[in-house]
């Protein structure tokens, strides 16, 4: 017989039984893509999905087809995996699908801002112009200065003797160093004055130091996963890089963008205060720089494990810079014209980015909704979830696009009379997304053609002025970070090491 107490026990566990259930008992309702709870009630698939995103919902794909909802962390998330169908979810009117929400938690726990009445649409369209156009001319030309500055006026590396490096330091630190100066301004406005240029260097290198050890952890800040020792060591680097990028220190500089007087402007119509606008402005050089180098790296490490599209490659560099022998104003001479017309470049780079690039493309559901596909498939989504694209899979890793998709083809953009190759077809129907490591819609990149002309200058002055060379040519190609798929560029497991020097003139 249970006495008075044990009952009580047991309707207390009853109830609590009742509220998980109710709280955590999702069901499948007719019409809704298939669900995938997992098997660890509210956690579900988060570990899974956390540790390799892009083996688990290639898995998933096999298991449900190209469209089906999981659950992770407490969050119903219903992925759409069908290229055919991701302009039904890119267009769709913001009253139902909303991007802000999430951008704004991002926001919050990497880089502790806070912005009011925050829209990153209206934000984009606002600074749209700044990086595009005439703006673009400035930029292309600031940009090859503060290039030349880092790997051509540096005692360090402007030596005629082999010198050893990591490729991916080398990359990832001469793009943020010198896309930090363009955006951000000088140290003095002269360019070419030699004293300016020893402070541009010391300054760029100090916030590339303190940006690359924040960087090794934003991603478990972005997951909420960050250790008690490791959230105390995030927040002291922020604070370094706050002190380093406070708004009084960047108005004294020289040089300073459009873009950069302008989001400046955008935060004080926000009416953000000054300690709120240096949290922002550590945010955009995250937001604007993060990818650029990672690109770089992943391009120059393809180039050298395969000689015929280094080749190519330069052979396209010789028909830009002509001699060997130029003056520094004749480098930063050089034409949009001319940086458009490398087709073989262009391939090079889309066909990098279509096997590194892998930012999720995320919306929040604002109300039940129904999402009706071309073909017809209707699904209902719930208020509350989310829902989430991711070209990587499909369709820059998709065989049935891309014929030995895990192989790099420095070709595969070029058709054969050396125009972009564009026709990609998917169940026999022409793609209009066949590889999207800028996203789409109107959340595009409205950077593109900045970081386009930032990495060909880049890697146009290493090849033109610099032997470089894998020290171990068998080296194989590394392994993805995989904690990072979803916010853009992948980075290597393991660095790669290189030698380099300046070429005999």
């Amino acid at each position: 017989m249970i006495s008075g107490a044990g009952l009580l026990l047991l309707l207390l566990l009853l109830v609590s039984l009742a509220v998980l259930a109710t709280r955590f008992g999702r069901w499948r309702r007719p019409g809704e893509p298939p669900l995938d709870k997992g098997v660890i009630p509210w956690l579900g698939h988060a570990l899974d999905f956390g540790k390799d995103a892009a083996t688990f919902l290639s898995n998933m794909r096999k298991k449900h087809g190209d469209i089906f909802t999981i659950q992770a962390a407490g969050k119903f998330v219903t992925i759409l995996l069908d290229p055919h169908s991701y302009d039904v979810v890119l267009w769709e009117p913001r009253s139902k699908l909303d991007f802000n929400q999430y951008a704004r938690l991002l926001m919050d726990r990497m880089f502790d801002v806070k912005l009011p009445d925050y829209d990153p649409n209206e934000e984009k369209t606002m600074l749209r112009m700044t990086l595009q156009n005439q703006n673009l001319s400035s930029l292309t030309k600031a940009m090859s200065f503060n290039l030349w500055n880092i790997l051509l006026s540096d005692p360090s590396r402007t030596s005629l003797h082999w010198k050893e490096d990591g490729l991916f330091h080398l990359c990832y630190s001469t793009m943020l160093r010198a896309g930090y100066l363009t955006l951000y301004g000088n140290e003095g406005k002269d360019y070419e004055d030699v004293s300016g240029q020893a402070k541009d260097r010391a300054n760029s290198l100090e916030i590339y130091n303190e940006f690359y050890k924040l960087d090794q952890l934003l991603m478990k800040a972005a997951r909420s996963i960050l250790s008690a020792g490791e959230k105390k060591t995030f927040d002291s680097i922020k604070r370094d890089l706050w002190k380093l990028l406070s708004v009084k220190r960047l108005d004294c500089r020289a040089n300073r963008s459009v873009w950069l007087d302008s989001y400046k402007q955008h935060l004080v119509d926000l009416g953000v205060d000054e300690e709120m606008q240096t949290k922002a402005m550590l945010l955009q050089l995250w937001s604007t720089q993060s990818n650029a180098g990672p690109a770089v790296f992943w391009l120059l490490f393809f180039l050298l494990k395969h000689p015929s599209a280094m080749a190519a490659v330069e052979g396209e560099v010789q028909t830009i810079f002509g001699s060997r022998k130029q003056t520094i104003g004749q480098v930063h001479g050089i034409s949009q014209e001319k940086l458009d017309n490398t087709p073989i470049f262009n391939s090079v780079l889309n066909e990098t980015l279509r096997l590194t690039a892998a930012p999720f493309i995320s919306r929040e559901v604002l109300q039940d909704m129904l999402l009706t596909l071309p073909d017809c498939r209707e699904y209902h989504l719930r208020k509350g979830d989310r829902l989430c694209l991711f070209p990587y899979v499909s369709p820059q890793m998709d065989p049935e696009i891309y014929e030995e998709p895990e192989k790099f083809k420095y070709n595969r953009f070029l058709n054969a009379d050396c125009t972009e190759k564009t026709d990609f077809y998917k169940g026999g129907r022409k793609l209009k997304y066949y590889t999207m490591p800028w996203g789409a819609g109107i959340n595009v990149c409205i950077g593109k053609f900045h970081a386009v002309n930032s990495i060909k200058l880049c890697v146009f002055l290493l090849l033109r002025y610099f032997d470089l060379e894998l020290k171990h040519p068998d080296t194989k190609i590394p392994g993805f970070d995989k904690e990072r798929y979803g916010f853009g560029m992948l980075q290597p497991e393991t660095d790669i090491v290189v030698r380099y020097k300046l070429k005999d003139q």
